[in-house]
């Protein structure tokens, strides 16, 4: 989640983009990352959302998770209103958002268990509560990055309504 329009955005940690898909069993997705690989060093999220709904907390400050992505989305995201389309890679989103990571295969196919979606709600949930937030912080890579399909297997509004209602 990238923050409201009250906070500037380089005074806030910034977004959550919500499911890459990664997967390897929960312990190697950790490790991966915490720890990056070769091309891309780690910390690679904040955060990972394995299947059973256990978050792991394994990075903190910026993290490689993001990407570069679109200005005017992240414009979009601070002042908490709709999200235009991602039709450009100039900003790098890094230092704007928070990335929480989830174990899944990202062929659309494999399954959301309940106990990780309601994982990330929580998780996005508790970052937007901290922050003063609404659910209008929260979005997927999808919506950030041109190219990016993930989270595949559910919508980034159903997501945001979900949270939206966690936060009344």
């Amino acid at each position: 989640m990238t923050g409201s329009a009250r906070t500037p955005p380089e005074q806030r940690a910034g977004g959550w983009p919500g499911a890459r898909p990664v997967t390897s069993g929960t312990a190697a997705t950790v490790r991966i990352c915490r720890d990056g690989y070769p091309e891309l060093p780690g910390p690679l999220c904040h955060g990972v959302i394995g299947k059973d709904g256990r978050i792991h907390l394994v990075g903190y400050g910026r993290t490689n998770h993001a990407g570069l992505g679109d200005d005017d989305v992240l414009r979009a995201v601070v002042a908490e209103r709709r999200l235009p389309p991602d039709n450009e890679a100039n900003t790098d989103g890094n230092r704007h958002f928070y990335g929480f990571e989830c174990e899944n295969l990202g062929d659309g196919k494999d399954p959301w268990p309940d106990a990780q979606l309601e994982a990330v709600e929580k998780a996005a949930a508790a970052v937007c509560r901290h922050h003063g937030w609404t659910s209008r912080s929260v979005i997927g890579h999808k919506e950030w990055q041109p190219g990016k399909v993930d989270p595949p297997g559910f919508t980034m509004e159903s997501m945001r309504t979900r949270i939206h209602d966690r936060l009344k």
